[in-house]
Order: C-alpha cells, then structure tokens, then sequence
C-alpha cells in the first residue's frame, strides 16, 4: 500500500459501504417478502399459490416469476465461481500438510476428486443439508465477520497498537444479538424441516 496510515480508514469505508448494502438488500427483500419468505428465496418466486417445495405436493404450482430465473441464473454464477475457489483452498491446505500429495501424481488425483466428489455427495445426501448449513454458516459467519474482529481488535488495544472504545463495544454486542437471531432463527427452521418430512413418513406409511 502506497500510505499504509490510511488502511484504518480505507478498511472502515469499506465495511460501512458494505453494510449499507447488505441492509438495504436486507430491507428491500422484507418490504417483498415480509415475514413469509422461504428459507431459500428461490421457493418465493412463484404466482400464488407459491412454488413447489413450499406448498403441498397436491397442489399445482404457480408459474415461476422471470425475476426467479434471474436470481436463479445469478445464484448458479456466483456458486461456479465461489465453489471452486474454496474447494481450491481445502485442497491447497490438504497438500501442505501431506508430503504424499506433492510427491505422488496419482495421490494427488485422487484427493483432489474425492474432495470435489465428497463436497456433491454432502449436498445431496445428507438430510436437511440447507438447514444444517444456515445453522453453520450463522456462528461462522458472524464469529469471523464480527466477533473475531473485536476480540482481536480488544487485545491489540490492551498492548497499546490499537483503540476500543464504545463503537467497538456497541459492534461487539450487535453481533452476539444477531447470532442469537440468526441461530434461533436458523434451528427453528431445521425443527420444521425435520417435523415436516417425519410427518410426511408418518402420512405415507
């Protein structure tokens, strides 16, 4: 960096430019949506009475929206891009702790399918994989996003390299309420999801 003195500010500009989009995204999606939205937003974008999935499997399905397939073209973008970049770090990550995989062509071959074919296999087999993965993906996320970033940030100001002051504190609290929402937010759909399909067992036997 040319002036590294202003990487504090560059670095605060860009989260409060970031988090102004997500909240908006946020807002405008529970203006649409309200409270009635689908764990996957994909499952909203149908005419009434709503898309399959969400809606009894006796009834027909309304006609997806051009907005849906859209959202869905971009979704499926964004996962062709992201997904290899970070099956690219686990295999990356696996080849530097084993000395075989650098050495054997053939090891490495193998690896780095059974990555690859171990990350499909997850998806479609294990049960309710999209519940699961909210509930992972909410402590991930805001631990890394926003409580590891404190915690580092309150032991750099107890050696002197850096401040924590109110707005610290105030972001520390927002992310432990926001994990507490999302958490119970995410193991209540996981309980619906797992009342859900052993009610339809219990309907087909």
């Amino acid at each position: 960096m040319v002036q590294p003195e202003q990487l504090p500010v560059a670095v605060f500009a860009s989260h409060v430019i970031v988090a102004l989009a997500y909240v908006a995204l946020a807002c405008a999606g529970y203006f649409g949506w309200g409270r009635s939205v689908a764990g996957n937003v994909l499952q909203s974008m149908c005419e009434p009475p709503g898309c399959p999935g969400v809606i009894p499997d006796d009834v027909r399905p309304g006609a997806k929206w051009t907005s849906g397939y859209i959202l869905s073209i971009a979704v499926v973008t964004n996962l062709a891009v992201t997904i290899p970049i970070v099956l690219y770090c686990v295999i990356f990550t696996m080849e530097s702790q084993f000395a075989t995989l650098k050495t054997s062509r053939f090891a490495n071959l193998t690896m780095r399918l059974g990555v690859v074919l171990g990350s499909v296999a997850i998806a479609l087999f294990v049960p309710f994989f999209i519940e699961i993965l909210g509930v992972i993906s909410t402590v991930l996320l805001v631990s890394i996003q926003i409580l590891l970033p404190c915690i580092i940030s309150w032991s750099l100001s107890r050696e002197g390299k850096s401040r924590f002051g109110a707005l610290e504190y105030g972001l520390f609290v927002l992310g432990c309420v926001v994990m507490v929402i999302g958490l119970n937010s995410s193991l209540r759909n996981l309980a619906a999801a797992i009342r859900a399909a052993n009610s339809k067992q219990t309907g087909g036997a």
